[in-house]
């Protein structure tokens, strides 16, 4: 009996008493007031922002500001809920869980972890993101690429996250790091032609020798490209052919990109007979420096237009201009009519072009060798 009392007795001094619950109002209240505050600035975050989206949305006309907000709404909504929880229980009297540090690495984890999930979502929304951004850089590819830099995106946001996290909580993570590289080196030794052709649209995307549309010769290769992809560029030539080169061949080859040319050359010898005198000869050279000076067509500089040489069968003009042509179309037309005032020149000044022809002297007339056959 007296054991029972006792236990009893000790039992009732363990369990506090309302005076000590009182006592400790002060700081349950603090804690349940900012808990609530936070709360109520989560509620209020979700409100305000989906107005600043809005306004920003309809004042800059850009796609990737809804994209980034609503990639970042979760994470930030769950880290207020979380961070919530971490001021009620730090500022409470509990002690043996308001002062344990594992709470402080518990907040900065979910710190970590809401910063990864909101870029990892944007990455994911940012199928369409990634291709504004390579559009605007003035890169039109095919929307498979966006997908598989998406794709990595994601591996590097998980790798880094659990990088992040395990440094958080003390781990160490070098031969984590150290396991990655040996499959990475496994990876390539395995994989090296395909990695090979990676590193080559890499290269493409970053120096940008060529866009889709644009009309191209590498490799033997002549035509306009139609798609870049990390394995290879498609090329339809102008016999309308498909021509897939592998980016890592385009990445070491001279690449001609006909598109960005500002100027085309128009450049050939005019061969005139050899019975135009001279002073045909300078009137149609001055009057061909006229014509260029006077098409709209042509560029005012670079232009020479002389008597060249002696030729075998003719005497030859060198002209030399360049044309204004956005495209090989423009600049066909271009010379159709430079060629068209060229051939007006020389039937106004009495003046033949020459074709390839030999003259044969014989040391005999052959009258007299024909009579000493007949004799």
């Amino acid at each position: 009996m007296s054991e029972l009392s006792s236990f009893l007795s000790s039992l009732s001094v363990s369990i506090p008493t309302p005076e000590f619950w009182l006592s400790l109002w002060p700081l349950w209240r603090a804690s349940i007031l900012t808990c609530i505050a936070i709360l109520l600035f989560r509620i209020l975050y979700r409100s305000f922002i989906i107005r600043v989206t809005e306004r920003l949305k309809s004042k800059y006309h850009q796609d990737f500001i809804d994209d980034f907000f609503r990639g970042f709404n979760h994470p930030i909504q769950t880290f207020l809920w979380i961070f919530a929880l971490y001021m009620f229980i730090t500022l409470s009297p509990v002690d043996p869980f308001s002062h344990h540090p594992a709470f402080d690495k518990i907040l900065r984890s979910s710190l970590i972890v809401c910063i990864i999930w909101g870029v990892y979502n944007l990455c994911d929304a940012g199928h369409g993101l990634i291709m504004q951004l390579l559009k605007r850089s003035g890169l039109n590819i095919d929307e498979t690429i966006a997908g598989l830099v998406s794709a990595l995106a994601h591996i590097l946001c998980i790798m880094l996250g659990i990088a992040m996290v395990a440094r958080e909580w003390n781990y160490d993570i070098t031969a984590f790091v150290a396991s990655l590289g040996i499959g990475a080196m496994a990876i390539a030794f395995a994989a090296k032609d395909a990695l090979a052709n990676i590193f080559g649209s890499v290269v493409i995307l970053l120096e940008r020798p060529f866009v889709i549309g644009d009309w191209v010769s590498a490799n033997n290769v002549e035509g306009y490209v139609e798609k870049i992809s990390f394995r290879s560029t498609c090329i339809r030539t102008f016999y309308q052919e498909l021509v897939y080169v592998p980016n890592s061949m385009l990445s070491n080859t001279p690449i001609i990109n006909y598109t960005q040319r500002q100027k085309y050359r128009i450049q050939y010898n005019l061969g005139v007979t050899y019975s135009t005198t001279r002073e045909q000869l300078q009137t149609v050279c001055q009057q061909i420096r006229e014509l260029c000076k006077k098409l709209d067509e042509i560029h005012d500089d670079g232009i020479d237009v002389n008597f060249f040489e002696f030729g075998d069968s003719a005497l030859n003009i060198r002209i030399v201009c360049y044309a204004k042509a956005p495209n090989n179309s423009v600049y066909l037309k271009a010379r159709e009519k430079f060629n068209l005032g060229v051939m007006q020149i020389l039937e106004e000044n009495g003046v033949s072009c020459a074709f390839p022809s030999q003259s044969v002297y014989f040391e005999t007339p052959l009258s007299q060798a024909d009579g000493g056959k007949k004799a």
